[in-house]
């Protein structure tokens, strides 16, 4: 544990007295070196890995001396070094002092450039789109830096001037809560029409920990993740997380790792009894979480950080050549704004903070944000999800025709839910996929037109009066990321352009050798231009035909851009569609999100379909349910698919540890039925062998939810015998046993074997 001593708080206070709140102004120029522009990563030998003996360690103390106040208040203390170009971020509850930049860079183990990564307050990636490459710049060793202060705020200009001809000017401002690092791009300075800025990184090594420490930083990949410090994972590559994953214009020519989303533009470093919860509060949506740990980037630290992209890429290929090309987005840099916030976060009682004091300090920024308890987190349910009908080619008198194939009709659907109502299912939240016309045969579907292949309007009505009648909440899904020409939209002129200047086309990747999958036919990318119309015209469908609830698909996970004549950028399409969505909300009434990503969440009033682990790589230690334990007590969570998962005891119970609801997906059809259609990957979901154990299943995980569904969980504990103790708010503590397949409730036991058969759950 890593404790600050009293008399620390007393100088601090002495310097608050003696220090006038005035400007400092300086500059500091370091002579640029041939190791200066870092840009060599791997492993390094641990058992060689030492400190420089060569170099005094400086203790806070004695930096702190060096130190001038700019800012306080009740909370917190904001101090600059104006000739190290170095902030101080002080928490005054339990005097953890959160460095910019590590002291004692200079003799830490590592080479001169690595050294010089650590001690730089931005690192600069600018690209030369004439010679096609990018150049990355440290400002430490290669910018002109200078630094002021004015009230309660810090500027400081970094100017590249020697070398990408670019200079960025950065403030920071300590706030009630949180100190703010605040870019304005318009701002920036472009000196040499050859010289862009591409991508750029501030304060890389904040809060960054040596090699004596403990801790461990909180990572939102999937569910959640955790990287400890000096893990001994020198060998691995370092984490890289794309915030709402990658700008899906782009198209590439082989399938990416399938890795799960990050839903949230934020992460965590905890030490001990303090915690940093950090977030991308603008420019989200070009930013990228990075952590590693001591040894991995050949350094003896331990750091987390955003970067951005200013401006995106792309790559295409000429004639027969086999290296391709790489071209930047021409229309300058269309992300207005960058601004990260650093929260400090400790106890009054000066206890260890852990992961769950991140999660509840980031669910107290969401509700600075408009994010509201929705009027549904207070029950528990069973959430399935239907699929109407897809695309399927048969022959007919000899010849190949793509013809509509029914999957689930509306009566199929009504009578499903009846016989999980005479089960005991007591509460549904239902998805309904491809139940449109438009949407079956693949085009843009915007109006509320139920398809005759499925039953007609005259069936639907009938499933919908059976839902409204017995307690059941139906939302109509529609997808419109892909398309094809119809329904007023057409795919030379409504697809989203890349960078490159191609249309995109969105491809099926083979399952074995992760290539084009030449079976299916490519797609296109509905350009973000065209979600306000799409919007518009599903808001005053559903209203005329009187539904009250929708789902919008992959609208809430998948942000891109389009960078055509009249380009979108991710950022100004994020904007834009929190606008749709409230517009949505208020004209329809309730939305469910197929996963959400952070900007949608003031919008939508369930969220299926989250996953309960990470990616898995090996730079984690550890997968935490992190979204589920920020969404309790405002937003109702379901699972991925029980009935897809292999494991499906385990899945279960550690959704009912998190306080998640259920999800299944079922089809009326026979499995073999889907073969060779986009369905194929529902081989599983066949309903009939799957009614029994979704209604135990729900049984069993209501025992506990109806009991803290609404409440927040305020401890998740992993116990030394591996069980899981969570505490809610409303004083309700469960225990789940993995081994033993029960979960324990204010001391009430509940085996999942008296609900499912053992054939099932292994």
């Amino acid at each position: 544990m890593h404790k600050k001593m009293k008399k620390l708080l007393a100088c601090l206070c002495c310097m608050a007295m003696i220090v006038p709140m005035c400007a400092f102004p300086a500059s500091s120029e370091d002579e640029a070196s041939d190791t200066a522009d870092s840009s060599d990563e791997g492993a390094v030998d641990m058992e060689d890995f030492e400190m420089d003996d060569d170099e005094p360690l400086v203790t806070d103390e004695q930096a702190m001396a060096e130190m001038k106040l700019a800012a306080e208040n009740d909370k917190l203390a904001l101090y600059y070094n104006d000739k190290d170009i170095r902030i101080a971020l002080v928490d005054k509850n339990t005097g953890e002092i959160w460095w910019s930049s590590p002291i004692n860079a200079d003799a830490s183990a590592g080479k001169a450039a690595q050294k010089q990564e650590l001690k730089s307050g931005m690192t600069l990636i600018f690209g030369e789109p004439s010679k096609r490459r990018t150049t990355t710049n440290q400002s430490a060793s290669r910018s002109k830096e200078t630094m002021t202060v004015s009230g309660n705020t810090i500027n400081v200009v970094y100017d590249f001037e020697s070398t990408a001809e670019i200079a960025v000017p950065v403030t920071y401002t300590l706030n009630d809560d949180y100190l703010s690092l605040h870019v304005d791009t318009s701002a920036i300075e472009e000196r040499n029409s050859d010289k862009i800025a591409v991508e750029m990184a501030f304060n890389s090594t904040f809060g960054a920990a040596d090699m004596e420490e403990d801790g461990y930083f909180v990572i939102p990949d999937g569910s959640g993740a955790i990287i400890n410090f000096n893990n001994g994972k020198s060998g691995y590559r370092v984490y890289q997380g794309k915030v709402y994953g990658a700008d899906i214009t782009a198209v590439k020519t082989t399938k990416p790792a399938v890795t799960q989303d990050v839903y949230l533009p934020m992460y965590g470093i905890v030490k001990g009894d303090s915690g940093l919860m950090v977030v991308a509060d603008k420019g989200d949506t070009c930013a990228t979480i990075n952590a590693y740990t001591a040894g991995q980037n050949k350094t003896s630290y331990n750091a987390c950080y955003f970067d951005f992209e200013v401006r995106t890429s792309d790559e295409y290929l000429m004639g027969g050549d086999s290296n391709p090309l790489r071209v930047f987005e021409k229309r300058g840099i269309l992300v207005p704004e960058i601004e990260i916030r650093y929260y400090p976060v400790s106890k009054d009682d000066k206890s260890d903070v852990d992961y769950v004091d991140i999660a509840n300090a980031y669910k107290g920024y969401l509700k600075t944000q408009g994010v509201e308890k929705s009027s549904t987190a207070d029950a528990s349910a069973l959430y399935v999800d239907f699929y109407g009908a897809t695309l399927k080619t048969e022959t007919v008198l000899g010849m190949p025709v793509t013809m509509q194939h029914k999957t689930t009709s509306f009566s199929d659907a009504q009578d499903i839910l009846s016989q999980l109502k005479g089960l005991g299912v007591e509460n549904m939240i239902v998805n309904y996929n491809q139940w449109t016309t438009a949407d079956i045969k693949e085009k843009v579907s915007d109006k509320a037109k139920p398809s005759s292949l499925l039953g007609g309007k005259s069936d639907f009505n009938a499933l919908m009066s059976y839902a409204n009648s017995n307690g059941i909440t139906i939302y109509p899904e529609v997808d419109n990321l892909t398309f094809k020409s119809g329904s007023g939209y057409f795919t030379m002129t409504d697809t989203a352009i890349r960078v490159s200047n191609a249309y995109s086309r969105q491809i099926e990747y083979d399952l074995a050798h992760g290539i084009e999958n030449k079976f299916y036919k490519s797609m296109s990318l509905l350009s973000p231009r065209k979600y306000e119309k799409v919007f518009n015209n599903l808001a005053s469908s559903y209203s005329k035909y009187g539904l009250n609830n929708i789902s919008v698909g992959s609208a809430t996970t998948v942000i891109y851009g389009d960078y055509g004549r009249n380009s979108v950028s991710r950022e100004m399409f994020k904007e834009n569609l929190k606008g749709y969505m409230s517009n949505l909300q208020s004209t329809v009434g309730s939305v469910l999100a197929d996963g959400a990503n952070a900007y949608v969440l003031p919008y939508v009033d369930h969220i299926t379909n989250i996953p309960l682990n990470s990616s898995k790589f090996d730079a984690f230690d550890q997968d935490i349910p992190f979204y589920q334990i920020v969404m309790s007590g405002l937003k109702p969570v379901s699972t991925t698919a029980v009935n897809g998962d292999a494991q499906i005891a385990d899945l279960v119970l550690r959704a009912v540890s998190c306080g998640s609801n259920l999800r299944f997906d079922l089809v009326a059809e026979d499995a073999n039925e889907l073969k060779d259609t986009r369905y194929d990957v529902l081989y599983y979901a066949d309903y009939k062998y799957w009614l029994e154990d979704a209604a135990g299943c729900y049984k069993f995980a209501n025992e506990v939810l109806k009991d803290v569904a609404g409440a927040e969980i305020t401890e998740y504990n992993i116990l030394e015998n591996g069980n899981i103790e969570t505490v809610y708010s409303n004083g309700v503590t469960t225990v789940v046993d993995l081994n033993a397949k029960t979960v324990t409730k204010n001391g009430t036991q509940y085996s999942i074997y008296d609900y499912v058969g053992k054939e099932v759950i292994g």
